[in-house]
């Protein structure tokens, strides 16, 4: 009996950390003489961002939905915020 409930305690451990690693965020960023290079993959998003540093080139390209992630500085990625909207009202109609 403490031999199976331990068993499937392990196998449940196991699956836990299994899931965890298969959705886990990557993102890597290096440099490459002027070419600084960034790619991040997680939540259903991937994109990959280059930048010249001589020339101020840059290159982002996106896949998947990437609504709420922002290219930051660097090609970090950020959540994105939704922005607050100013509401007037209107003047009344005589």
């Amino acid at each position: 009996m403490r031999t199976s409930v331990k068993f499937a305690l392990g196998i449940c451990v196991l699956t836990l950390g299994w899931s965890a690693a298969a959705n886990a965020e990557y993102f890597n960023r290096y440099q490459s003489g002027d070419w600084t290079n960034a790619e991040y993959d997680g939540g259903g998003c991937h994109y990959s961002y280059s930048m010249n540093r001589a020339t101020g080139e840059s290159h982002v390209n996106r896949d998947g939905n990437c609504a709420n992630i922002v290219i930051g500085p660097g090609g970090q990625p950020m959540p994105a915020m939704p922005m607050a909207q100013v509401v007037r009202p209107l003047p009344p109609l005589h």
